[in-house]
């Protein structure tokens, strides 16, 4: 691990070390990881990757004050404007929100870091992370429909398309492992439920 890297984990630990809806540090260092796996063999900028994957949350709306600047801050300080500028562009087009919008992400580096985000929103880890956002923000746990605003109708709104969103072969079957399980959850869950 780079002084940059190491920086910037230590940054992002300060300001998410007690996050409680899933957009926390541990979450920043899981998409870090899994982005350095799905970048090997690939011909990339690591610096990038790495900043990308652990500042990603940090301006969040759902987890940050408005007008947050924590990522560009640490940028400013600490890189070159080109890398500065690659990275807040993964940043501010990675989402799925952003994806709805129509927003997309045109470099290999983006698209690894939306991948390995995106691959924590699925399997068990993905589960507790849909329930402790929809904890923190007065969310039901399912309410007898797919189609309103509780966690379980999350799955099927969200979190049950995220593989086909995949923009890397490794991603795709990742999630698509990830995400039988998570129906395997929603089969005893609907058991239990009655």
């Amino acid at each position: 691990m780079s002084n940059l890297v190491e920086k910037a984990t230590e940054y992002v630990k300060m300001h998410l070390g007690h996050e409680t809806t899933g957009h926390d540090f541990h979450h920043a260092i899981r998409v870090y990881n899994m982005a350095v796996y799905l970048s090997i063999g690939k011909d990339v900028d690591d610096d990038v990757i790495a900043l990308a994957a652990l500042l990603h949350d940090l301006d969040d709306p759902k987890i940050a004050r408005a007008g947050s600047t924590l990522a560009t801050d640490f940028l400013s300080e600490n890189v070159d404007g080109k890398t500065k500028n690659e990275v807040m562009n993964i940043i501010n087009n990675m989402s799925f929100s952003s994806y709805k919008k129509g927003k997309l992400i045109d470099t290999l580096e983006g698209k690894i870091v939306q991948d390995a985000d995106r691959l924590d929103a699925l399997g068990a880890v993905g589960i507790a992370r849909c329930f402790a956002y929809s904890g923190k923000t007065n969310r039901m746990i399912y309410d007898y429909s797919i189609e309103d605003d509780s966690a379980i109708a999350h799955f099927y709104q969200k979190l049950f398309t995220l593989d086909s969103l995949m923009n890397t072969v490794e991603a795709r079957s990742i999630a698509e492992k990830r995400i039988e399980f998570m129906k395997d959850y929603l089969r005893e869950f609907f058991k239990e439920w009655q």
